[in-house]
């Protein structure tokens, strides 16, 4: 603050209990001794959660802007805030003291990480009751196409030039490829085509983890006609004339009772309108928000006996997700079935927090087993490899609890003790390859399947002119021996691969050499015993 006795401050990815809004991120004050920390943005406005103007986005701070700041009497602070402007009357900027109760009192929360003293925090506006107010203003600009892409295309060479994580930009003449592209800049007529010169400008390189992305309004998707989906697979019966339920999806929409639908059912109509083999089944799945689906369906392929399902629609990724754990319970059952019992599966899709919440549950459900397959196969990345192998390299059981009635549980409750593998392949692609070469380096088991996909690197966003974001990799990722992981590819320990022939016959030959590996080794550690 002008009087250098209060700080304002903005604390990200922290707890957003106290109504506030933003994501995660918080702004504080606090005074210079350390006490009467305040968390100034909570609940906003009426008026802030209406939709802003369609418009370019901003770039970084909340929702598009820049730092909180102080007017210069210190009594009130402006800050941005999903997509506008806010000021605050904040106390102890200007000498006056703050109205937040001291420590000694007792009535805020204790803060976590804030504070070397301890302060409490208290979720009060700074000013007693303040509530943020939004600042309205309208600003017409003349903007000059040519110069901004321009402009954006410097800033993204220079950016790239300061942030990539090796100095000598693996290789290539940064200055000389400037010069190349920036020659493309007169004959381009759109954002999309300066993304497309940039990139390929960035494509030099030769490194992930790398793009330009935005800068345009984004499109109003709310009354789109999309693509849904009902639960369960259809194909065409050229006998029948009609269309066949072949798979319903578990835990999907039409996977309930009160839902008169099983395979080998005939669909024969979608929403009033009859549907033929020979039609284009698609053309009738596309729905507006809100829309429901109604099937005409029968036993046999005619209308005489024929009754009507109604099902709610899913989204594609809703979708994408059934297919998923389709795709994993087949896994599971055949290795169950291969194995007799004896090894047991887990998939993890991707390297992030649900992922790791997802393994942990399903390391305990195979504590049971003699060996555990652990594949990561088609999975892009993240940042959980570290947890992942603490888990696993927990790998002697020291003492056990049961309770009356119950199950064995080992200690450590998290860990396997038995013989392992990862499955990986060519989709394996950046921490899904630094899990498994780390899973090889502290000798947990055998790697089993193809090269991974050879992108490793610590990649951050920065914001240019017109909004757009380039992500510019400013962190190398090295093996224990020193060698760079990006363009490298963990080769596996066990080379075997799944040709089209075997996706299109459901024939998993990664799944067949991971359980014969794995048979090996527990009649190994048998007979050690």
């Amino acid at each position: 603050a002008p009087d250098s006795r209060t700080y304002a401050f903005v604390a990200f990815g922290g707890d957003d209990s106290g109504g506030g809004f933003g994501g995660g991120r918080a702004i504080y004050t606090i005074a210079e001794d350390g006490t009467r920390m305040t968390r100034v943005n909570t609940a906003p406005p009426a008026d802030a959660t209406a939709t802003p103007r369609r418009g370019r986005r901003g770039r970084g701070g909340f929702g598009g802007g820049g730092d909180p700041q102080f007017s210069k009497d210190g009594r009130s602070l402006y800050f941005m805030q999903g997509g506008g402007v806010y000021s605050v009357a904040v106390s102890g900027g200007g000498g006056g003291e703050s109205s937040t109760p001291s420590p000694a009192t007792g009535s805020g929360r204790r803060g976590r990480g804030f504070g070397g003293r301890g302060a409490a925090v208290s979720d009060s506006p700074a000013a007693g009751g303040a509530t943020p107010t939004r600042v309205n203003f309208t600003v017409r600009i003349e903007v000059d196409r040519a110069a901004e892409r321009r402009q954006v295309f410097e800033e993204a060479w220079r950016v790239m030039k300061n942030r990539f994580y090796d100095k000598n930009m693996h290789g290539a003449d940064w200055n000389a490829a400037k010069e190349t592209y920036e020659k493309l800049l007169p004959n381009i007529d759109n954002t999309e085509e300066l993304h497309n010169v940039i990139m390929e400008m960035i494509g030099e390189l030769n490194a992930s983890h790398t793009g330009i992305s935005g800068g345009e309004a984004p499109n109003d998707l709310a009354d789109r006609v999309q693509t849904r989906y009902p639960g369960f697979d259809l194909e065409p019966d050229e006998a029948g004339g009609y269309y066949k339920v072949t798979n319903v999806y578990r835990k999907g929409p039409a996977d309930h009772e009160y839902v008169k639908l099983k395979t080998g059912n005939y669909v024969l109509s979608v929403n009033g309108r009859e549907l033929k083999s020979n039609e284009n089944l698609w053309r009738l799945l596309n729905l507006v928000t809100g829309r429901k689906f109604e099937f005409r369906v029968n036993d046999k392929p005619q209308l005489d006996g024929a009754w009507t399902v109604t099902v709610d629609p899913i989204s594609g990724m809703e979708q994408s997700n059934l297919q998923y754990e389709t795709w994993v319970d087949a896994r599971r059952d055949m290795v169950n079935r291969l194995s007799d019992g004896q090894i047991g599966y887990l998939h993890i899709k991707a390297m992030d927090a649900p992922s790791l919440v997802r393994f942990q549950r399903d390391l305990l459900d195979n504590l049971d087993k003699k060996a555990l397959i652990i594949d990561e196969r088609f999975n892009g990345g993240g940042g959980i490899d570290q947890e992942l192998l603490a888990i696993l390299s927990q790998r002697k059981k020291y003492e056990s609890m049961r309770g009356r009635d119950s199950v064995e549980l080992p200690r450590p409750s998290q860990g396997f003790f038995g013989p392992m593998a990862v499955l990986q392949n060519e989709r394996s692609a950046s921490d899904a390859e630094m899990f498994p070469e780390g899973f090889r380096t502290l000798g947990l088991g055998k790697v089993i399947g193809t090269p991974t996909y050879g992108a490793v690197i610590g990649t951050g966003a920065f914001g240019l002119l017109d909004g757009s974001t380039i992500r510019t990799p400013g962190t190398g990722v090295f093996t224990a021996k020193g060698v760079n992981f990006e363009n490298y590819g963990v080769q596996p320990d066990v080379l075997i691969d799944n040709i089209p022939a075997d996706f299109l016959a459901g024939h998993d030959r990664q799944i067949e050499k991971a359980v014969e590996v794995l048979k090996g080794e527990v009649g190994v550690v048998g007979q050690a015993q």
